[in-house]
């Protein structure tokens, strides 16, 4: 919390010996092929993402982190990190850029790191690529009659626009264009999809935006961390709902409740994590970068003390790793733990 450089440069130190090692399907145990291409994409992107916010912030660890984040970018260029959204699409994302629909599966997240990249370096290899993700995003979201975009033919999830958001935001800071329309239109929609009685974000709706998932934690916590790079009061009601209704502490140790008290029967998911007594693992890692974005000292504590305790560091030679998370676990706790302040 007080970006303690020695601790985030382990925390570096150990993606990139994650991400230097060309990662398989097998190093992750889901029990779907799809999955298990989705978590290790996600491992690329969650790394990248706290590569280049370290580098956002710290002009002494700009350089390096910036060499690791482009070779998270690389990887994410390649057919083998592509091929989740390939299989469930039937098509890939990257060649039907310009005559597409969808694929925000890949899109979205690959988007942020893209945007990232071309923050700090708004002229490079990459900024072609981001380029042209960018204006695929922006032509299917003004296109769409609801602002939503399918991650998968035929589901929307509202969570993942929250990478549209943050990525458009970022693109207009890069390339200091006016914000695209397609920015405001997504920021409307996201409000659309926020339950009025919890005021959770949906975790998935119809095609006309009605609800199709009840409200959830964990996509709450990852879109209030996103949304912050745009829309600093938008993350705060989403972190302040989370604050007020979700999180609980027990003797200084803290989590978040996947599932709003009024649903008894909550299950977990891919998306949850495993949820123990209620509490989610994916909800609790996220809302880490969603108090740090949003400044609250007292539930970022209460919840990394959990996350230390169970995430089990172990420090050696520089290079920080948590025994428990495997490579994308380490990867998310990297993003969160250096998501940087609102409005950045």
């Amino acid at each position: 919390l007080r970006d303690d450089p020695v601790l985030a440069d382990s925390l570096s130190n150990g993606l990139a010996r994650w991400t230097t090692t060309e990662l398989k399907e097998k190093s992750f145990a889901t029990g779907s092929a799809r999955f298990d291409g989705e978590w290790m994409f996600g491992t690329y992107v969650m790394a990248g993402l706290g590569f280049g916010q370290i580098a956002l912030t710290r002009a002494d660890a700009r350089d390096v982190n910036i060499e690791r984040l482009e070779r998270c970018l690389d990887a994410l260029e390649t057919d083998r990190l592509r091929a989740f959204d390939r299989d469930g699409w039937g098509n890939d994302a990257i060649t039907t850029l310009e005559d597409g629909r969808g694929h925000l599966a890949y899109l979205g997240y690959a988007s942020v790191v893209y945007a990232l990249h071309r923050r700090l370096r708004p002229e490079s290899r990459y900024a072609a690529r981001e380029e042209a993700i960018i204006a695929a995003i922006e032509r299917r979201v003004l296109a769409s009659p609801i602002g939503f975009i399918e991650t998968y033919p035929n589901e929307i999830y509202p969570v993942d626009h929250a990478t549209a958001i943050a990525a458009l935001a970022l693109h207009a800071k890069a390339t200091g264009a006016a914000p695209s329309p397609a920015l405001a239109k997504l920021l409307t929609a996201v409000r659309g999809a926020v339950d009025p009685q919890t005021r959770l974000l949906f975790q998935s709706v119809h095609a006309d935006a009605s609800m199709r998932d009840t409200p959830r934690a964990s996509g709450t916590a990852l879109a209030a961390y996103l949304v912050s790079y745009a829309d600093p009061p938008l993350a705060r009601q989403l972190f302040v709902a989370l604050e007020k209704g979700q999180f609980r502490t027990v003797l200084g140790f803290g989590a978040m409740m996947e599932h709003p008290v009024t649903m008894k029967n909550g299950k977990a998911d891919i998306d949850s994590g495993p949820v123990v007594l209620g509490f989610g693992v994916s909800a609790t890692g996220f809302a880490l970068g969603a108090s740090r974005a949003n400044g609250d000292r007292e539930t970022f504590t209460a919840l990394y003390a959990t996350a230390h305790l169970f995430g089990a560091p172990f420090d050696e030679d520089g290079v920080r790793t948590y025994t428990t998370g495997g490579p994308i676990g380490d990867a998310i706790l990297f993003a969160m733990l250096t998501a940087p302040k609102a409005g950045t």
